[in-house]
Parts: C-alpha cells; sequence; structure tokens
C-alpha cells in the first residue's frame, strides 16, 4: 500500500487528500477558535472567505508558473506554505494571525491546477480519464476523514487535530520532496504568459454569452449559497442547538459520505434518466430544502438533531448532482481549444462567489439568522430560475418518458 502512496499518481493523491483533510479539520473548529477573539458571524465569513479569495487570486499565477519552471516546485513550494498556514492555525494568538493562515492557506491550495496539469502530464489518453479521477476521490475522503479526525482528537484539546495535519502535511512535504519527480521536460516549459494572470475579461466573458452564461450564472449562485451555509452552518448548531465540536464534526462526516456516495453511485442514473440540466435543477431545489431543514429543526424540540442530520443529507446530495453535471454541461457547450479557458472562468467566477458568499451571509446572521439561511436557499432557487428549462425541452414530454 506505501509503495502505491509513493508512486508520482500517489503521491498526488497524497497532496490533495492532504490538502482537503487540512481544510475539513479546520472548518468544524472555526467558531470555537474565534470565540475566544471575536465570536459574530460576520468575522466568520470573512475568515472562511479569505482562503477562497487568494486561492482565486493566485491560482493563475501558481499554473502560469509552473509551465515555466516545471510542476514539481510550484507543488512543493504550495505544500510548504500549506504545512505554515496549519502551523500558524494552530499555534494563532490573535485574530489577525488567524485571518494570515487562512489566507496562506489559499495561496497553498492553489496548486489545484498544477497537480491536474502533473496528473495530464504523466498520463496516456488510454488512462487520463481515470488518473484525473484521482482529484475527486482525493477531495472525497478528504471530506470525510477531516472532520473525523478533528472530531476525534477535539478532545484532547482545540490545537491537536490541526498539529495532526500539520504533522501530515510536513510527512507530505518530505515524501514529494524525495520521491517526486518533474513531470515537464525543460524543451516543453514556456516563458509565463501573464496576461493569463487576468481573471476579470474570461469571466466577463462568459457570464455575456449567450447560454452557456445562464449555467455559469447559476453555478455561480449555487457556490454562494452553498459556501455560505457550510461556513456559517456549524456557528448555527453551536448557537441554537449547543452542539460541540465533536457534534459539528460528525455532521460533516455524514455530508461527506454523502456526497461521496452519491458522485460514485447515483449520479450516472439520475443523468441517465432526467439529463444533466434536470438533475443540475434538482439538485439546486434540494440544497435549498436541506438549508430551511436548519430553521425548521428549531421547532421540533428532541427531534432537531435528526432535522439537521436530514438536511445535511438533502444538501450533500443536491451538491453531488450540481458540481459534476454543472462543469459537464458548461464544458460540452464550448470546442476542445477552449476546454481550459472555459473551465479557468468558470473556476474564477465560482471563486469569487464562493468568498462573497459567507461574508453576505455572516452579516445577516448577525442581523436574523432566519434571514440568512433565507438568502442562502434563495440563492438556490435563484440559480434554478436562471437555470431554466433545457434548450427545446418539452415539459410534458420529459413527465411521459419518467413515468
Amino acid at each position: 500500500m506505501l509503495k502505491k502512496l509513493h508512486t508520482p499518481i500517489g503521491l498526488v493523491f497524497t497532496t490533495l487528500f492532504l490538502d482537503k483533510l487540512g481544510e475539513n479539520i479546520v472548518y468544524p473548529l472555526l467558531p470555537f477558535i474565534l470565540a475566544a477573539y471575536k465570536p459574530d458571524a460576520l468575522t466568520l465569513g470573512l475568515v472562511a472567505s479569505v482562503g477562497t479569495l487568494c486561492a482565486v487570486l493566485t491560482g493563475p499565477i501558481a499554473g502560469a508558473l509552473s509551465d515555466a519552471l516545471g510542476r514539481r516546485p510550484v507543488i512543493l513550494i504550495c505544500i510548504a506554505i500549506n504545512l505554515i498556514s496549519l502551523l500558524m492555525f494552530g499555534w494563532a494568538g490573535s485574530l489577525a494571525m488567524v485571518f494570515t493562515s487562512r489566507a496562506l492557506n489559499g495561496v497553498g491550495s492553489s496548486t489545484m491546477g498544477t497537480l491536474q496539469a502533473y496528473i495530464t502530464d504523466i498520463s496516456t489518453p488510454e488512462n487520463r480519464a481515470k488518473n484525473l479521477g484521482v482529484s475527486g476521490a482525493a477531495f472525497g475522503l478528504g471530506a470525510i476523514a477531516g472532520p473525523a479526525l478533528g472530531g476525534g482528537l477535539v478532545g484532547l484539546g482545540a490545537s491537536v487535530p490541526i498539529f495532526v495535519a500539520a504533522a501530515l502535511s510536513g510527512y507530505n512535504l518530505l515524501s514529494a520532496s524525495m520521491l517526486l519527480r518533474e513531470s515537464l521536460p525543460v524543451a516543453e516549459r514556456q516563458a509565463p504568459r501573464w496576461s493569463a494572470l487576468n481573471i476579470v475579461a474570461p469571466v466577463l466573458q462568459l457570464v455575456t454569452r449567450p447560454g452557456i452564461n445562464r449555467i455559469s450564472l447559476a453555478f455561480a449562485a449555487f457556490n454562494l449559497s452553498f459556501s455560505a451555509f457550510t461556513s456559517l452552518l456549524v456557528l448555527a448548531l453551536k448557537d441554537q442547538f449547543g452542539w460541540n465540536p465533536g457534534q459539528t464534526s460528525g455532521l460533516f462526516v455524514v455530508v461527506g459520505v454523502t456526497l461521496t456516495y452519491v458522485q460514485v453511485a447515483l449520479i450516472a442514473k439520475a443523468v441517465k434518466r432526467w439529463g444533466e440540466w434536470e438533475v443540475n435543477r434538482y439538485g439546486m431545489g434540494l440544497v435549498a430544502l436541506g438549508v430551511m431543514t436548519i430553521p425548521a429543526a428549531q421547532i421540533l424540540g428532541p427531534w432537531a438533531a435528526s432535522m439537521v442530520v436530514f438536511g445535511g443529507v438533502l444538501l450533500a446530495t443536491g451538491a453531488a448532482f450540481v458540481i459534476p453535471t454543472a462543469r459537464s454541461l458548461v464544458s460540452g457547450m464550448v470546442n476542445q481549444r477552449n476546454q481550459g479557458v472555459t473551465l479557468g472562468s468558470l473556476a474564477s467566477l465560482t471563486g469569487i462567489a464562493s468568498a462573497a458568499g459567507p461574508v453576505a451571509a455572516g452579516w445577516l446572521y448577525d442581523q436574523s439568522s432566519l434571514t440568512s439561511f433565507a438568502f442562502e436557499a434563495g440563492a438556490c432557487l435563484l440559480g434554478m430560475v436562471l437555470l431554466g428549462r433545457a434548450p427545446g425541452a418539452n415539459p410534458m414530454a420529459s413527465e411521459s418518458s419518467a413515468s
């Protein structure tokens, strides 16, 4: 097993897995750590957003540098930055250090595109799709293992899970330094294309192009909603239900397991029956419903916990429907030569939305938690409206074929 992890694909899997693990260890603990400094929801939203925003801004830079200098140095530098960010977060003695650590985590996470380029470099046309599936598997497992590890270790101290994640990141840096080989030959490297760092123009082209703009804006609305909800969920559970870090980590495990199961076992069947467009719309509806189960749970007394878990399952199922189908729909509307630019622009647009969501929802939460949840659910419903029905779809025909 260890030998497999030390192969190039195994090392890429480990890097992605540990990156997601560290991120998901932090989320369930964040409101409890911030309580010592400034416990309001706006501050929590800002802390959650700063990493996302830094990843959006530095992602193109990491990609350009990897084209010029090779993949290996960029990957190693980003692993080292993630290690530093976890150590800073564990030792944080001020709110400024918390913000700095999350910003560094965003910079370290900007290596996602470089890691996918590394996979493409070492793959053949026959196994490229299979190897790129490594990124999805690593994200899914990290989303499960992070909260599980955090919930299991938090009883030893709030910082213990973070230092464990830092130790794993240190192992990752050491093994990658020793074993990861460069995948981009010197002859194929090119000078950095700094014009590619302008994310505004490609995003504007994406949102103004007829047809594709509906999908892109709908996906942005979904990301705004999803990031806002997941960032503030733990605070809501702490404030309104008195949940502790172990309980909130358990909910994140349920969400991660559901998300992974639906993507592996159900998404293909759903797309085959209803088509990508309708599955995407149904997914946003499920997310909106899942969001509103949290305020609804407040009136259920002893059944509140069950309602919260049910809401988490709805949310994860909806997200598993939306994320792959949105990217597939956008990809299917452009030719092969424009895939990279289009999907990169989509990532920038959704990253900006993901950074804006927690801030807006956090400010609303400080005014009224119900208003914040309504805003998040409303953003998903807006996505459904923006997407509309598939071009040329016949509602009566769809109902007839489904029956």
